[in-house]
């Protein structure tokens, strides 16, 4: 068992945890969910051990916790296989004493205590099933997309994404008693996905706890809900569709409580005006005054979470093409990621590169921009253009030591306040929340700071990796929205499907270093004249 008992948390004057309390048993499928900025993540760290509460406290009785976040990351400068081995000390440590056991009775050290040490580092090899290890690893990392020979090669010779995939990797090779996943999806292309949702999850031997926006995963892999609001949890039973219908009937039950009280409410203080100084009707209109007093009032129901509204800048106007590749290749070492590869950007365009991961869709963004060079070929970038670039990881590159505004208007001119208030106030930030430190915010919170620092710039060109990835239901609602009304040219690289169909008017598959044209932007363009 897993315990919290009466935790409390607070960042500054925010009170995130209000003496929460929770059990997860050995083999529970429990999904965590709330609104961004609730709490999931800093509950999740409290309970993996890897922040303190104010108050309360945690007990796994022993059994082992490991936690993913949204910014793990693997060492550099190891073998993908040299990272996996590192997740299985023991394992590593009993082969050492295996080995030199081995190696003094084969140079003639025959004696009691090194058969002994022997015979003890074999059996201990048995318990750990070490004769697995490799076969544990492949199974993970060819479950998460990784090609056969992923062990031999450097962890640094992967993308940022990847990387991601390499510490997910790691963490699931371990197999702790209590797997907590922090938005696991967020860099996995639908055959990782598909993975972990169908074939790893539901077979995993020890208790799963997982944060996410994605409700197909959550309605795949769980059978329990923790919310997590204003400080509180609660629990439902049930995948997510479960905790849905639930809440609505919750909402609804007290609606109707609330209408039928205020309806109540109404007519008793009808009849205390109607009747105040009728002497013969005194001691009923005190009655029903204490009666008032006394009261036990039921809370208006709240409503859906509120949805966030963004606006994007008109776009400047632009050259007819902001943007050409041509012939361009790019090699690390002996690797070719892309191979002569050929796209120009008509005026109005908004393509979406599709892919697995690693294909190449992140280091053509790159290119685009400038952030990396071609091996060959040229990039070029028409002097009218005037380009936006959110990156994958947009919203780590936050600096922390800065408040939300400051943050947000850093690099523009301070007459754009007003405005920038405006968009934040959109974006949730309302009032003093504008003056919160970004170092204590969190990941969703950071994601909606980055889209307002995105969108309060103007561009007629907009280059987004995985936008929507840190983002919950509510705002890849709405940013799918704003951008399918944005005036300009626009690409990107995304995994979101709804993202894709509503925004999209051009679609190229990005593998082996090659494009190759799924829908083509012809049709939905303009005819531009200057």
């Amino acid at each position: 068992m897993l315990t919290a008992e009466k935790l409390h948390k607070s960042f500054g004057p925010q009170v995130v945890l209000k003496d929460v309390s929770l059990l997860i048993r050995p083999k529970d499928r429990v999904g965590r969910v709330g609104p961004n900025g609730a709490g999931k993540s800093t509950l999740m760290q409290i309970v993996a051990g890897r922040i303190e509460p104010d108050k309360g406290s945690v007990s796994s009785h022993g059994a082992s916790a490991g936690y993913l976040s949204q910014e793990s990351q693997c060492r550099l400068g190891v073998t993908v296989g040299e990272e996996m081995r590192d997740a299985l000390p023991d394992v590593a440590d009993v082969e050492k004493r295996f080995a030199l056991a081995a190696a003094a009775v084969g140079a003639g050290e025959t004696g009691k205590a090194e058969l002994a040490e022997l015979d003890k580092a074999a059996s201990d090899l048995s318990r750990l099933e070490a004769h697995t290890v490799d076969a544990r690893i492949g199974r993970v990392l060819a479950g998460l997309g990784f090609e056969q020979d992923a062990t031999d090669r450097l962890t640094d010779t992967y993308s940022g994404g990847w990387q991601m995939r390499i510490a997910m990797a790691k963490l699931l090779l371990r197999e702790p008693d209590y797997l907590l996943l922090d938005e696991p999806t967020n860099h996995l292309d639908d055959a990782a996905r598909f993975w972990l949702m169908y074939d790893y999850i539901p077979n995993y031997p020890g208790a799963v706890m997982i944060i996410s926006h994605d409700p197909e995963f959550l309605n795949q892999t769980i059978t329990r809900i923790l919310e997590l609001e204003d400080g509180e949890v609660k629990d439902y039973t049930g995948d997510y569709d479960d905790y849905q219908r639930q809440k609505q009937e919750e909402r609804d039950r007290q609606q109707a409580e609330y209408d039928a009280q205020q309806k109540e409410l109404a007519k008793t203080r009808e009849f205390i005006a109607q009747f105040t100084g009728n002497k013969s009707k005194a001691g009923v209109v005190e009655s029903r005054k204490k009666m008032l007093e006394k009261l036990e009032m039921v809370e208006r129901p709240k409503g859906p979470a509120r949805s966030i509204y963004v606006e994007m800048p008109e776009a400047p106007r632009s050259n007819p093409e902001p943007l050409t590749l041509t012939n361009v290749s790019k090699r690390y070492n002996d690797r070719t990621v892309l191979d002569n590869v050929d796209l120009t950007l008509v005026r109005g365009d908004r393509i979406a590169l599709v892919g697995p991961n690693g294909a190449g869709k992140s280091t053509l963004l790159k290119l685009a921009v400038g952030e990396i060079e071609p091996t060959a070929g040229s990039v070029f970038v028409h002097p009218r253009t005037i380009l936006n670039y959110f990156a994958q990881h947009q919203a780590e590159a936050l600096e922390r030591s800065r408040n939300v505004m400051e943050e947000t208007l850093y690099g523009l001119d301070h007459q754009q306040e007003e405005m920038a208030r405006s968009l934040l106030a959109r974006l949730l930030f309302r009032g003093d929340a504008v003056f919160k430190g970004v170092g204590v915010l969190s990941g969703g919170e950071r994601s909606r700071v980055a889209l307002a620092k995105f969108l309060l710039r103007p561009a007629n060109l907009l280059i987004l990796d995985e936008p929507t990835n840190h983002l919950d239901p509510a705002a890849r609602a709405v940013l799918r929205q704003a951008l399918s009304r944005y005036d300009g040219t626009l690409l990107m690289a995304t995994h979101d499907q709804d993202l894709i169909d509503d925004v999209a008017t051009g679609i190229f598959h990005v593998e082996s270093g090659t494009l190759t044209l799924i829908k083509d932007p012809v049709g939905a363009r303009h005819d531009f004249e200057d």
